[in-house]
């Protein structure tokens, strides 16, 4: 939806200003050249639904189909996280997922992650099923991430 806003913001700029006295440029070329500056705006936006933080947790992973592996979380959001392993997840798999934060001995556990994205030894997931204890503590570690 971010992408959009600013696309659409920039095009409107393009039209006001090209239609405007303001200047002595071509119409066209002012509106054509604030819709592919909205358009590259729009493509560097991260239209993520959380914001993600960097963290280093060891991870254990497994799909129903008896594929298994480990790993280490990279970043982590209330949503999702990306996953660094030498064992590859295939994109849109359903995993189980476990990672343990810095410093606790009990595991944050995902009873259902899609994995959206693969590629160059990490995949990123989507958080579909947790339980509340463990999104809790899910929250708490990332809380304590954004005080530092």
């Amino acid at each position: 939806m971010r992408r959009l806003i600013i696309f659409v913001g920039f095009s409107l700029v393009g039209v006001v200003l090209a239609f405007s006295d303001a200047l002595v440029f071509e119409q066209e070329v002012v509106m054509a050249v604030f819709m592919l500056a909205g358009f590259v705006a729009s493509l560097v936006v991260e239209d993520r639904k959380d914001g993600r933080f960097p963290i280093v947790m060891h991870a254990v992973y497994a799909s129903c189909n008896s594929m298994a592996g480990e790993g280490v979380v990279e970043d982590v959001s209330l949503s999702g996280c990306k996953v660094k392993s030498t064992t590859p997840a295939t994109s849109g798999a359903e995993l189980r997922l476990q990672f343990y934060p810095p410093g606790q001995a009990l595991p944050i556990e995902i009873k259902k992650a899609l994995v959206r994205w693969t590629g160059d030894g990490q995949f990123g997931v989507q958080f579909d099923q947790m339980g509340q204890e463990h999104r809790e503590r899910l929250r708490d570690v990332i809380s304590e991430l954004t005080k530092t």
